[in-house]
């Protein structure tokens, strides 16, 4: 099937409609049903149309979202002034729900019309006033960012467009107050939208959002999937697979890629009510709620060519209807692919038109969302005072800071910052504190055996003391986890990021949070093991040390309850450190996943009466599992010496001596001898093979080992009754 360039996109044509009332004053009007007519771990980002009732607000899953885009206000393409926000008090009510909640709030700035959008970009003036203006408003308003979605830029503009958004960014970032971020509306289909500068774009942005919808629209000729998963031999190339490999392959980083979903879906009058059916005329919008509802009514149909549901029916004196639409089990295997793509994560167009249903919240939290104390786990500041940011670099305003021994609670990370829960009603739901490498940086470590609390209120106070008669410090919303201090009855003393000079407050958890002990208990561990260091050498009966440089590749940090373990009874068994013959406790830097560390553990050398060479494999164990690489060590161990120095060993008997520089070496070694005659002195590989022979009298002075493999050598050195035998070992 062959797919049109669209002509409005759905932002646009919903626009169209609702804009004329906004602006006007009048009520704005209800969606009307189909039938009474001839929509983490990662980000989620949901527009929120102007025209969306207030009343679908206190449905928003708060915790399910990062950011909402209100959608939106307009830029004058003469000139660049922005106008009026529509239905301002809506604004205004989404700002008190979200950032007490802690969910970011964007204004979305457009301008539709191809003409309209390369008169303004070639305009300079104009797209300075705009950045003005839009640094002015987002000031004014005190909201997070902006979300320019201009439909759509032609490449004759290209190179103005990407100076703009680059204008843009910069003075989002050196706002006055604060970092602020910068989120672009990008078209579905890059070969069909010459003029974006992908990779640029996703340079100079903190994310481009996707619209990953309107394949098939309004006006097209053919019903079909207004999102198809998949590509496929009867819908052809063009699907959100193969935009998202696209976008990668224009150079899009994946980490600024948000996938746009549509709340909403497309009814034709078609000719048939077959799959692939001509159209009648035009289409009509149909939000979720409506799209759900006629499904359920008319018998919900899925297309396993784009792996999405759709539905049709008959009308009397009319003909056939086909209604392509997404659901919770379409959106499921979209962010699926987001997922497994590894994308800053997914959005949709838009909030509000679920309303009633649980559906597409259930399916974010079940791809997007970690339940607490899964992925969660406890870090400790070790720093004297770390900075708690906006984001993960030191662009990011600092929202606050924590203190040496202050502990808080993480589940994701980017390299080495990691994302912690923030008291939503003193900023984000989230903030992100740089922990280190773990090897010469050490900011923040893990902590274990502590106890954290998940808020289960909406918004939850916090406050100075254990009772309601002391004042309120701050708020946590749903779903947010702080680590648990003390408890004092149903009271919990957590720990604070510094606010106004706490580092602790009290909630009242008995009913609004429930406890979960030992996060990291419920966690996966695991580790690569980049080096082994120890002694290759060491005598009879001493202790050694085994460092491990290991990298935390797992989801809890290392602790005392990490030993190493062995198959059967080890050899190098140290009854004063280790637990039993089998395992060794290692201590060392408490690593966070993501951190590269080093772990020890002692060993004795057995006792022995030759030289002899001895070797161990160790795993990690955690609470009884097993896990990470195989923690090889060989060590050859030789009897206890008489020293002359750390290189020579002596044997006097009387007038004789015969010394040897070393046992064990990786070059060479040299073999002295003073003798009152004749000698002979031969070495032997450990095949039998005679490697040496040498005849002489009194002195012996011989270099060995410069042209020999590695191995093990025997010697003999005969002079009169007197026999030295013996063995050294050349090591790798």
């Amino acid at each position: 099937m062959v797919l049109l360039l669209l002509s409005l996109s759905i932002h646009q044509y919903q626009d169209s409609i609702y804009r004329p009332f906004a602006e006007s004053g009048r009520p704005l009007p209800f969606y009307v049903p189909l039938e009474q007519r001839k929509g983490l771990q990662k980000t989620y980002y949901g527009y929120l149309p102007y025209w969306v009732s207030t009343s679908t607000y206190g449905n928003f899953r708060y915790h399910l979202l990062t950011h909402i885009a209100y959608f939106s206000v307009s830029i004058d393409p003469s000139t660049g002034v922005t106008g009026a926000i529509p239905n301002p008090s809506n604004f205004t009510g989404i700002v008190n729900y979200a950032h007490p909640r802690g969910v970011k709030v964007d204004m979305t700035f457009t301008i539709f019309g191809s003409t309209s959008v390369s008169t303004f970009l070639n305009n300079a003036s104009a797209r300075q006033t705009a950045i003005d203006s839009i640094v002015s408003l987002i000031s004014a308003y005190g909201i997070d960012g902006a979300n320019i979605d201009f439909e759509f830029v032609t490449s004759s503009v290209k190179d103005s467009f990407s100076q703009f958004i680059s204008d843009l960014y910069q003075a989002l970032i050196h706002h006055p107050d604060g970092r602020k971020e910068l989120y672009i509306a990008m078209p579905a289909v890059p070969s069909w939208y010459p003029g974006y500068d992908y990779a640029y774009l996703s340079d100079n942005s903190d994310g481009l959002f996707i619209m990953g919808y309107d394949y098939h629209y309004s006006g097209s000729s053919t019903a079909g999937p207004v999102a198809p998963t998949v590509n496929s031999s009867f819908w052809g190339y063009y699907a959100i697979n193969t935009t998202i490999g696209d976008y990668i392959d224009y150079g899009a980083d994946r980490e600024k890629m948000i996938l746009g979903m549509p709340y909403y879906g497309i009814d034709w009058p078609t000719e048939t009510s077959e799959i692939g059916s001509t159209t009648r005329g035009s289409g009509n919008a149909v939000i979720f709620k409506y799209a759900v509802s006629n499904a359920s009514s008319y018998g919900r149909l899925w297309d396993t060519y784009s792996l999405t549901p759709w539905y049709n029916y008959y009308v009397s004196e009319d003909g056939w209807h086909q209604c392509w639409y997404d659901d919770s089990v379409s959106i499921g295997l979209k962010i699926d692919i987001v997922n497994d793509s590894m994308l800053q994560g997914a959005g949709c167009w838009a909030l509000g038109y679920d309303d009633g249903y649980d559906d597409l919240w259930n399916t974010i939290e079940s791809k997007l969302w970690y339940e607490p104390p899964e992925h969660h786990y406890v870090v400790e500041v070790v720093a004297g005072g770390l900075n708690i940011r906006d984001g993960p670099s030191t662009s990011y305003p600092v929202l606050s800071y924590g203190s040496q021994g202050q502990k808080f609670v993480a589940f994701m990370r980017q390299g080495n910052w990691y994302k912690v829960y923030f008291p939503s009603a003193s900023g984000p739901y989230y903030g992100w504190m740089y922990g280190g490498d773990g090897t010469s940086v050490q900011y923040l470590k893990g902590s274990t055996g502590d106890t954290i609390a998940r808020i289960t209120a909406s918004l939850l106070n916090v406050r100075e003391g254990p009772s309601t008669s002391y004042n309120v410090i701050t708020q946590f919303a749903f779903g947010q986890c702080f680590v648990v201090d003390s408890i004092d009855g149903g009271w919990s003393r957590v720990y604070l990021p510094n606010i106004d000079g706490n580092t602790h407050g009290w909630c009242y958890t008995a009913s609004y949070a429930n406890m979960h002990e030992n996060p990291e208990d419920y966690n996966l561990y695991n580790g690569f093991v980049n080096g082994v260091y120890y002694r290759d050498t060491v005598y009879s009966g001493d202790t050694f040390t085994v460092s491990i440089h290991t990298y935390n590749a797992g989801y809890g940090p290392f602790d005392s309850l990490v030993l190493c373990v062995t198959g059967s009874p080890s050899p190098f068994f140290d009854s004063l450190t280790w637990i039993d013959s089998t395992s060794v406790p290692t201590g060392g830097y408490d690593g966070l996943p993501g951190q590269t560390f080093y772990r020890n553990f002692i060993c004795r050398a057995p006792v022995v009466s030759d030289t002899t060479y001895f070797s161990e494999t160790f795993n990690f164990s955690r609470r009884g599992n097993l896990f990470g690489e195989n923690i090889n060590i060989g060590v050859v161990v030789i009897p206890s010496p008489l020293y002359i120095n750390r290189d020579t060993v002596i044997v006097p008997e009387g007038r004789f001596i015969f010394r040897v520089s070393r046992n064990v070496f990786t070059a060479y070694i040299t073999f002295y001898a003073n003798t009152k005659g004749k000698f002979t002195f031969k070495m032997f590989d450990a095949t039998g093979r005679r490697v040496v022979r040498v005849e002489g009298s009194r002195k012996l002075f011989l270099r060995f080992g410069d042209d020999h493999p590695a191995g093990i050598y025997f010697y003999v050195f005969s002079a009169g009754s007197k026999i030295k035998r013996g063995k050294v070992i050349k090591v790798r």
